[in-house]
């Protein structure tokens, strides 16, 4: 989507030249879009889209963004019921259990803190889309807030793509005040580790977001570390070195995420002690889904959920690439008719299922 260029942004701050009053600061506050979990914005990127508005610079009504912003929404209206209320059911079934000191077996396990990664990331982006497309019907343009990141080779990486707005906020706010990269290469570990650290406090003060958060802290501090070395371009290219460096990020936002979600560490330390095989549990004598991932529910449809899950994160484009190359047409008009239609559906036959981001 053109709108979205970095260009563009950019230009839109350097309008930013009048003061703001009261009203400004009131409209900015009190955007409803974004207003209860993000897209995290800045008065500069926004204020010269409501001045342009009322300055009549752009038609009040934009037919192009309409479309667009119904598609937008549409595909994260989609996200949030029909993939992440699917995954709560799992999610939840498997961390109450073993919140409650229950015990899961080793398949049990991983599917419960899959479900969880899953949910929270079709959760929150969808609710990034629907905030986007709202945005659009009134003409105003919000920031990018994920960029498949799920597809990260490296934990930095997945902070370039995970909650970019909040990635924006910490970097202008808190790690270029204490330097950012311009010192020296211990200060810049420190200052790397502060950040990660306090995006895991920014959740929540709970000890699993403690944990959480240094499990990032110390990844980040690695990773920097790691790429002070060394190492040969071609190696780092190569098609052995991207499968490795996937799995290894995966897996441990995969393990990372179980301590942000359990409500105590009991439950967390029980599901990875299960992850692992730690825990000894008799396996059902019928390989079936039904039988293997009964403590939680789980059925062969919630194995389909993960299948198509992996692929649709790791090998489709996301939704503000397909928003890209979106055009109002026949065709996408019934795209977007398919996808409200199956939401919909899902909202009358599903429990309600909270956006994760309203509990922080």
């Amino acid at each position: 989507m053109d709108c979205y260029k970095k260009s563009n942004i950019e230009d839109l701050k350097a309008k930013n030249s009048y003061k703001i009053d009261l009203l400004d600061y009131s409209l900015f506050i009190t955007f409803f879009p974004q207003l209860i979990a993000g897209p995290i914005v800045h008065h500069k990127e926004m204020m010269p889209q409501f001045h342009s508005l009322l300055n009549k610079e752009k038609a009040l009504i934009n037919w192009e963004f309409m479309a667009k912003g119904l598609f937008i929404f549409s595909i994260g209206l989609f996200k949030k019921v029909f993939i992440a209320d699917s995954f709560a059911a799992w999610a939840n079934a498997g961390f109450t259990l073993a919140q409650n000191g229950g015990t899961l077996n080793i398949f049990e396990a991983w599917v419960t803190s899959l479900s969880y990664t899953f949910q929270l990331y079709f959760d929150f982006s969808g609710y990034c889309d629907m905030a986007i497309g709202l945005a659009l019907f009134f003409g105003i343009v919000l920031p990018i807030n994920f960029n498949s990141p799920y597809k990260a080779l490296n934990i930095a990486d997945f902070w370039r793509r995970w909650h970019i707005t909040l990635g924006r906020f910490l970097k202008d706010y808190l790690y270029i005040p204490l330097g950012g990269n311009r010192v020296s290469k211990i200060i810049n570990l420190r200052n790397l580790f502060i950040v990660a650290f306090l995006s895991g406090v920014w959740h929540g003060a709970g000890w699993g977001f403690v944990i959480w958060g240094s499990l990032h802290a110390i990844a980040m501090v690695s990773h920097r570390i790691y790429s002070f070395l060394a190492i040969g371009k071609s190696f780092l290219n190569s098609k052995i070195y991207k499968i490795f460096a996937w799995l290894l990020t995966f897996n441990f936002l995969n393990i990372a995420w179980v301590f942000f979600r359990s409500e105590n560490l009991s439950g967390a330390i029980n599901i990875l002690k299960a992850m692992f095989g730690i825990t000894w549990v008799e396996l059902p004598y019928k390989f079936k889904a039904s039988w293997l991932f009964r403590e939680i529910g789980g059925n062969d449809k919630m194995v389909g959920f993960i299948l198509i899950s992996f692929i649709i994160c790791l090998c489709f484009r996301n939704s503000i690439q397909m928003l890209d190359n979106f055009k109002p047409n026949i065709k996408n008009s019934i795209i977007i008719m398919l996808f409200l239609y199956i939401a919909l559906i899902m909202i009358g036959v599903t429990p309600y299922t909270e956006f994760i981001y309203f509990n922080f």
